[in-house]
């Protein structure tokens, strides 16, 4: 932030346009809307001194399309000052969100450097004078856009910016003569990369599907005639005993070359007996020195598979001389952790950073498509990245098919860093419920206890489910789904295949509007038992976390939208207290967030924007949070919807608009200024109050 944008968030702080209504000096008409929204349901009951009677519904034309304009325009010429605009000529438009902000995005990797030159090691190149980037920083220098700040979140905190010379805020750590990025050691102050990023070899062999899922491929093939075994023994003597079912316990000689009374995880296990599970031809490593870097066979086996055992250093513990096999799986205590839901979009890193420093305990990476991961698409597994500080993390998967779920499992389960995996089967969106994944794939019960036996075979970590009631409204269907993934055991040791349920309380069909049926989620709770089940939505205060915990028998709640509209909930649910937080601290909040924005996702031209319009889809929900000095009355439910109104100071009232125009002005002061030529529309429609 610059000294300007700095002084501009204080004066707005500080500064009170609006002055505060006065009850004598209002007329009938506004005291008598003042009772009647007081009485009306849905409504958010704000202070009197704090509506603004006097707002005039209208639109700002700025950052939309042309198209959005004329109709914007059309709109203001033809509304009553005094009504509302009608909303049906912006139906649907937020599915443009794609086509509008990336027609605005300018590219700004036009500077054609070379990757050493960047990070500030010319002699490193390999190519030198060969290689097709440019080595030229005078000339770069002479065309270099100026900074944005002078000072620079990475270099001030960790003593060096790996973005260089493209930084943006390069002025404290970029000799302006030379161009050479300045590095000053820290030793109090380490940068630790985010866990879970791609190997480059892992991704040669995923693009080239080179990789050997030869364990998952197997165990499929197992777990599908051990299935059907059972099915066709109950539909031909449903009435069989304990004792026969006992003895029924067998495989055939036939079955893919195992031996007799050999579990799945038993062949699992003796496969990662293997030193080199993912073996590669002569012939493909000559492919591969040309494309990633040369590693040694102890790198390679790092990169490839995690569960090869490894050389350690320093003291011996329990951990390096007593090995979990994968009959031995590594429980979670599920019982009443603050666990923050899975979030397309918002729920990114910089996101889940804030959430922790308000005391969440669970977090989980956003939703991650199976296919997509196996043909090694890199936007993708940067949704697996996990950020030290989450101490519990899980990857949530979703697919429709057996042999992807599990090659997926295989793949993450040898390479990446995780503590969980939670199946999503509550996914609402139609393109991916049309491809049999989401809530669809509870309506297929026979695919879906095929995934999940298959995945808890592979998996050494705890494996969750995510439901909704059902598709329809009024046609639940949870209920049994539950109990049919409730009577899944392991066949070793007669542990449950899912270790913890989380029900969402609508449906499909109902997607977030109106409230969720907790009624129905206590129902589901019960039948569980003993798997724990956490418990979703509408969980927006204190006063609603413990009062569903004591009420229901749901072992925990997960927040979602409650969190995206106020991260502090964790905080307020720890100390039991509705926390009157500032707009001053709000803002503190949205600093830090851009700050693990350009740590994440980068300080040049490309992360700053990229962070920008990240922060922009979380104003979109931010700006619903009403701050509890200006309510009626509490607790404020999450889908009460409140008149417009004004805050104690200019930056709380900026802070709650709904115009997408004053949620740029906010990233402006910490992202310096946007392009004439800047467009947005939010990727999701945060209107949806019931």
């Amino acid at each position: 932030m610059s000294l300007n944008e700095d002084e501009q968030s204080h004066s707005l702080f500080h500064q009170t346009s609006h002055p505060i209504n006065e009850r004598s000096k209002l007329n009938e008409e506004y005291l008598n809307k003042y009772e009647t929204w007081k009485t009306q349901p849905g409504m958010a009951q704000i202070k009197l001194e704090f509506i603004d009677f006097d707002h005039e519904i209208r639109f700002k034309i700025e950052h939309l399309s042309e198209t959005d304009k004329k109709l914007v325009t059309d709109t203001n010429n033809e509304t009553n000052p005094a009504e509302e605009p009608k909303k049906k000529k912006f139906k649907g438009q937020n599915k443009k969100h794609l086509e509008i902000n990336a027609r605005s995005a300018s590219n700004y990797n036009d500077h054609q450097l070379c990757y050493f030159v960047i990070r500030g090691g010319i002699a490193n190149c390999s190519y030198q004078s060969n290689c097709k980037h440019s080595h030229d920083l005078t000339t770069y220098l002479s065309r270099r856009p100026t900074d944005i700040d002078s000072k620079c979140y990475m270099f001030d905190t960790y003593g060096q910016c790996q973005f260089g010379i493209l930084c943006r805020f390069g002025q404290a750590h970029i000799d302006p003569v030379t161009g050479q990025n300045i590095i000053v050691l820290r030793p109090n102050q380490i940068y630790i990369e985010p866990l879970n990023k791609l190997p480059p070899l892992l991704k040669h062999l995923l693009r080239r599907k080179k990789y050997d899922y030869t364990l998952a491929d197997r165990l499929v093939r197992i777990a599908n005639k051990q299935i059907t075994k059972v099915n066709v023994a109950k539909r031909n003597n449903p009435s069989t005993t304990d004792d026969d079912k006992a003895n029924e316990k067998h495989h055939d000689d036939n079955d893919v070359g195992e031996k007799e009374d050999r579990s799945l995880v038993d062949i699992y296990y003796s496969a990662l007996k293997k030193t080199d599970p993912n073996p590669i031809e002569a012939n493909e490593t000559e492919n591969i020195k040309t494309d990633v870097p040369v590693i040694d066979g102890d790198q390679q086996q790092e990169q490839t598979s995690r569960p090869v055992p490894f050389r350690t250093l320093g003291a011996i513990t329990d951990v390096d001389m007593i090995r979990l096999k994968p009959r031995e799986k590594v429980r979670i205590d599920f019982n009443r952790r603050l666990y923050l839901a899975p979030l397309t979009t918002v729920g990114n890193l910089p996101f889940r950073r804030i959430c922790k420093e308000y005391g969440c305990e669970i977090t989980c990476g956003e939703m991650s498509m199976t296919t997509s991961l196996l043909q090694g698409q890199q936007q993708e597994f940067a949704l697996l990245r996990r950020h030290p500080s989450e101490t519990i993390f899980g990857i949530q998967l979703c697919g429709s098919f057996v042999d992807t779920m599990t090659r997926t499992v295989q793949m993450l389960e040898e390479n990446f860093d995780y503590d969980f995996i939670d199946i999503n089967c509550a996914c609402p969106i139609d393109l991916v419920y049309k491809k049999g994944a989401g809530c669809a794939i509870t309506r297929r019960t026979i695919d879906f206890e095929r995934i999940c036996r298959s995945i808890s075979c592979l998996s050494t970590r705890p494996i969750t489910i995510k439901l909704r009631t059902g598709i329809f409204t009024n046609e639940n269907n949870a209920h049994e789904i539950i109990s049919l993934a409730k009577s899944w055991k392991s066949e070793h040791d007669d542990n449950h295949v899912v270790d913890l349920f989380t029900l969402h309380g609508r449906s499909k069909e109902m997607r977030y509007s109106k409230s969720a049926d907790w009624n129905y989620v206590d129902q589901c709770a019960k039948l569980s038992d003993p798997i724990p089940l956490y418990g979703v939505g509408d969980i927006y205060s204190f006063e609603d976390y413990y009062q569903k915990l004591n009420e229901t028998n749901v072992s925990g709640c997960m927040i979602a939208r409650g969190a995206l509209i106020k991260p502090w909930l964790f905080t307020e649910i720890k100390e039991q207290r509705a926390w009157d937080i500032s707009a001053s601290e709000r803002f503190d909040m949205l600093k830090r967030y851009a700050n693990y924005g350009l740590e994440h996702w980068g300080s040049d031209h490309s992360g700053i924007e990229r962070t920008r319009r990240f922060l922009l889809e979380w104003i979109s929900f931010l700006y619903r949070y009403i701050p509890v000095g200006l309510l009626e009355r509490l607790p404020h439910r999450l889908n009460e919807r409140p008149p417009y109104f004004f805050g104690r100071n200019d930056l709380e009232t900026l802070m709650a608009s709904k115009l997408c125009s004053d949620w740029v002005k906010l990233t402006e002061l910490l992202l310096g200024k946007v392009s004439s030529d800047f467009q947005f529309l939010p990727k999701h429609k945060a209107n949806a109050y019931g």
